[in-house]
């Protein structure tokens, strides 16, 4: 019975950080107003290995990124790929699956296996060192996310 409850243990483990990741960024730009404009930065975008899919918004100046499954994320990269192409980076939202790791008192930071550790600026709740979360907010370069919703899982 012991030896059942440490496997069914290993296997919850491992599953949940199986589907901790940065799911979806919504990358704003300031600076473009036309489709070729967006071409150029989406192009930049789609060459950084990480990246699985752009999608380009006209009206908001945003572009909505998946991520490749297993690659780490470099947010900083988002950022050069887009000066790179001739514009400003106005702002990055994610939303993420992850771990919390911390404390209240500390600060927690999300776990979430395919980017570097975010530390959480306002997260409400009452949440423990190893709680399952879904997260979304806006990040400041490098490493901090601005939360605007978090969850248990």
């Amino acid at each position: 019975m012991k030896r059942i409850f440490i496997v069914l243990g290993v296997i919850l483990f491992f599953s949940l950080g199986a589907n901790a990741q940065v799911k979806e960024a919504v990358v704003g730009v300031d600076g473009f107003t036309c489709s070729l404009c967006a071409k150029g930065v989406e192009g930049q975008l789609e060459s950084l290995d990480f990246i699985k899919s752009v999608k380009t918004n006209l009206k908001a100046t945003t572009f909505t990124l998946t991520f490749v499954k297993g690659k780490k994320i470099n947010l900083s990269k988002l950022e050069k790929a887009i000066t790179d192409g001739g514009f400003t980076l106005r702002d990055i939202k994610v939303k993420a699956d992850g771990t919390l790791a911390g404390d209240a008192a500390s600060g927690f930071s999300l776990n979430t296996g395919n980017s570097p550790n975010l530390n959480l600026k306002n997260a409400q709740g009452s949440f423990d060192k190893g709680d399952a979360v879904s997260v979304s907010g806006m990040v400041t370069l490098p490493n901090t996310l601005n939360v605007s919703t978090i969850k248990k899982k």
